[in-house]
C-alpha cells in the first residue's frame, strides 16, 4: 500500500457490504475512477474475507474492514483517511474525467438533489427529503465528524424503534431511509452545517431513471441498481435474501 504523507489528501470513500455483488461492483467503479483520474485517492472498506487475498486492492490508498449492515456506509463515514472526501455508492459508474473537480467545494458537505419521481418517498407528513445520500462530499472537521457519527447513530436508533421524532408519517414507508435520518438531522441537531449543491447536480449522481434533460453537461457519475442474485452469492456475509432484510 502506499506510503502516506502527513498531510491527509482528499479522496474518495466506496463501501461494500453484505452482497458479494456490491464488492464486485465497487471494483467497477474502482477502475472507472483511475480510467478517468488514474492519481485518484480511493479508500475502500468492505469485509476482510473479500479483500484479504485481492490483489486488486494492493495499489489502493486505504483498505479497512467493513461490519455486515444493510447502512454500512454510515459507519465508516468517520473513519475517512481524507481531508476533503467524495463518497460514492458502490452501484455507480464514472463518466467524464470532471469527477476530480468533485473537491472544488469550501462548503461543511456538498450533495445532489432528490428528484421526487425517481424515488419512492421523498414527501412526508412533516417534511420533505431533498438530499440524495449516493454521493455526497465533506470536509473533515469535528463538526462535520460529529454529525456523521450521529447520522449513523440515529439511523441504527431509528431502525430499532429506539428514536422517532414526533409527527413525522408514515414511519413504515421511512424508516429504512438514511435519507430521512439526513434529513431530520440538518434540520434539527446540525442545522448550523453549511451544506451546498454540487452545480448542474445531476451529472454528479445521475440516477438511471433520470429524465434525460436533468443535467446540462455530461455525465459525471451514473447510478445504476444492482441486482443481487436469490438465493444470495455464496460468498455473500448475508446469506438471507436481499426481499427479506
Amino acid at each position: 500500500m502506499p506510503k502516506k504523507s502527513k498531510q491527509k489528501p482528499n479522496g474518495y470513500l466506496i463501501v461494500a457490504s453484505q452482497f458479494y455483488e456490491y464488492y464486485e461492483a465497487a471494483h467497477m467503479l474502482i477502475d472507472s475512477l483511475l480510467d478517468y483520474y488514474p492519481e485518484a485517492n480511493i479508500a475502500l472498506f468492505a469485509h476482510d474475507e473479500w479483500t484479504k487475498d485481492d490483489p486488486r486492492c494492493d495499489d489502493l490508498y486505504h483498505v479497512q474492514n467493513a461490519p455486515n449492515h444493510v447502512r454500512a456506509k454510515l459507519a465508516m463515514l468517520t473513519e475517512t483517511p481524507f481531508e476533503k472526501t467524495v463518497y460514492i455508492d458502490a452501484d455507480t459508474f464514472v463518466y467524464h474525467e470532471d469527477v476530480c473537480k468533485m473537491f472544488d467545494f469550501e462548503s461543511d458537505l456538498v450533495f445532489t438533489n432528490i428528484r421526487p419521481y425517481a424515488g419512492k418517498i421523498a414527501k412526508f407528513i412533516g417534511g420533505e427529503m431533498t438530499l440524495h445520500g449516493g454521493v455526497f462530499g465533506y470536509k473533515n472537521t469535528p463538526r462535520v465528524m460529529e454529525f456523521m457519527e450521529d447520522w449513523w447513530q440515529y439511523y441504527n436508533r431509528q431502525r430499532n424503534s429506539l428514536w422517532w421524532p414526533k409527527g413525522i408519517m408514515p414511519r413504515d414507508k421511512l424508516v429504512a431511509w438514511d435519507q430521512f435520518t439526513l434529513w431530520w438531522l440538518t434540520n434539527n441537531e446540525y442545522k448550523d452545517l453549511d451544506i451546498s449543491i454540487y452545480e448542474d447536480d445531476a451529472r454528479w449522481n445521475f440516477v438511471y431513471i433520470y429524465k434525460e434533460d436533468e443535467c446540462e453537461k455530461p455525465i459525471v457519475i451514473w447510478h445504476y441498481t444492482l441486482a443481487l442474485k436469490d438465493p444470495p452469492d455464496e460468498r455473500s456475509i448475508n446469506k438471507k435474501s436481499r426481499n427479506t432484510r
